[in-house]
């Protein structure tokens, strides 16, 4: 019976993230994402709860619930970036780098979460240099509209401000 209360008492908080998941996705509001970011900066959540809530928004056909998708994660590694791990940001990297693939309607919200992660302290050394290439090989950055071009160039401007000649930069190679 005592296990069984556990469980409960464990399912009960991602069963509120979930629902948090959802009301961001599904809907137009705005507050969910601030939650979550809020409730993982408490310890309340990992980002990897987070990831794995969003698990079916992230993998949906609909471009639009895909994009949802990756907004609420992004929005969440903006306010939470500091908080992340070297193999969490390796494996959010990889993630948002093949993302970049996707359509169209995704890329802001790509560009978001790569922003957040470029101003992670604890991205490995080389990493900058393989955003970047992936961005301007997948992504034709003139046609951007005006805010999504900004967000391009913040991204570049953080890895000048937070790298340093030794960890690949100017090397050109990851």
């Amino acid at each position: 019976m005592a296990a069984a209360t556990a469980l409960e008492e464990a399912a009960a908080p991602m069963g509120a993230l979930c629902g948090l998941v959802q009301d961001f996705v599904m809907g137009q509001q705005e507050g969910p994402a601030d939650q979550v970011a809020a409730d993982v900066k408490s310890g309340g959540y990992t980002v990897l709860q987070v990831v794995e809530a969003l698990g079916s928004s992230l993998e949906n056909p609909e471009p639009r619930t895909r994009a949802r998708g990756i907004q609420l994660l992004s929005q969440v590694l903006l306010q939470c970036h500091s908080l992340l791990l070297e193999k969490e940001v390796v494996h959010l990297i990889l993630f948002y780098e093949n993302r970049l693939k996707d359509h169209h309607l995704v890329i802001p919200s790509v560009l978001q979460g790569l922003r957040a992660l470029s101003l992670s302290v604890a991205l490995p050394p080389g990493l900058a240099v393989s955003v970047l290439k992936a961005i301007f090989q997948e992504v034709h950055v003139q046609s951007l509209l005006q805010v999504d071009r900004h967000t391009v160039f913040s991204i570049i401007t953080n890895f000048m401000r937070s790298r340093e000649e030794g960890d690949g930069w100017r090397k050109g190679s990851p």
